[in-house]
């Protein structure tokens, strides 16, 4: 999987140099600073698949002496910065955009500007579509934000283009700074949502409730051959799930047992997640029966259920 996400993050990288070159040219050559701004807009996606380039390649890599963890979070600290870049690009827009208003710099070539805007919808509009489809495949969160990234462009795309016909027909050259400013407001909220998603990495944030709702489902199909599970924990660091719990089994149970029934539970979530990490911490029947009301009152599966107070 990690190799499907390294091409699909060459291939946006390639992609995005291409969108950049054409809407800068095209937007200095023709005069409308709103093809700018989205070729400035790609400039910054052409750095942020690059940082997802090496995010991936470095998230990827296994623990080590000195990650134990691995390197799941490489991914969203640059996430991180990705959005820091993206507000600056949607100040600089913005202050470009008003002050050609206030000019009343026109349009000289509205042709060139269609032609380059509709090219960029349709090649970035493919890719992120692809994008979108290998990060939902390997969970890659850097990969996600750069499909999230080409996307917005595409559609920031189409919306210039629409907006340029109209000042071609209409002969209202505020439309130009206008499409540039509804652009950068864009641009700001991309960046919003990226660093939202990231620091819920970063803040190991739970799984999303459907997920725990999985591990919950599975651990009940095997909850005969326990009597509790409670403490589940769960996080996430770039494309890795890491669930961890506490398992009571009866006195009697072996150890082999107990290790073959934590071996079955951890097979069955990595098939239904894959990327989990699994951790069970085993507990005998007598000293979970000694335990706090906390302890016995916590997600509660098997003969022992949650008590009321």
């Amino acid at each position: 999987m990690h190799r499907d996400a390294e091409r699909a993050a060459t291939l946006s990288v390639a992609v995005t140099a291409l969108l950049t070159g054409m809407e800068l040219a095209a937007g200095i050559w023709s005069g409308a600073i709103s093809v700018v701004a989205n070729g400035v807009q790609s400039a910054i996606d052409l750095l942020s698949a690059l940082t997802a380039w090496v995010a991936i390649r470095q998230g990827s890599k296994p623990p080590d002496a000195d990650h134990h963890y691995g390197h799941g979070k490489f991914e969203s600290l640059l996430a991180v910065v990705q959005a820091l870049m993206i507000w600056v690009t949607s100040f600089l827009i913005a202050l470009e955009a008003f002050q050609k208003w206030r000019a009343n710099l026109p349009v000289l070539y509205p042709p060139i500007a269609l032609a380059t805007m509709a090219s960029s919808v349709v090649i970035g509009g493919l890719t992120a579509r692809y994008l979108f489809a290998v990060a939902a495949r390997t969970g890659s969160l850097a990969l996600q934000a750069d499909a999230y990234h080409l996307w917005a462009d595409a559609g920031a795309a189409a919306g210039i283009f629409v907006g340029l016909a109209v000042l071609t027909v209409t002969g209202w050259q505020f439309v130009d700074s206008l499409l540039a400013l509804i652009l950068a407001v864009l641009i700001f909220r991309s960046g919003w949502q990226l660093v939202r998603q990231a620091m819920a990495h970063l803040l190991d944030t739970a799984l999303p409730s459907e997920e725990v709702a999985v591990i919950e489902g599975i651990l009940q199909t095997h909850a005969d051959q326990f009597l509790n599970a409670h403490r589940l924990r769960t996080r996430q660091a770039g494309n890795r799930r890491y669930v961890d719990l506490h398992l009571v089994v009866p006195d009697a149970m072996t150890v082999e047992e107990a290790h073959r029934l934590c071996d079955a539970i951890e097979a069955d979530i990595r098939k239904a997640l894959p990327n989990t990490d699994v951790t069970i911490h085993v507990e005998p029947e007598s000293a979970f029966r000694q335990q706090g009301l906390e302890d016995r009152t916590t997600f509660i599966l098997g003969r022992y259920r949650r008590e009321e107070k």
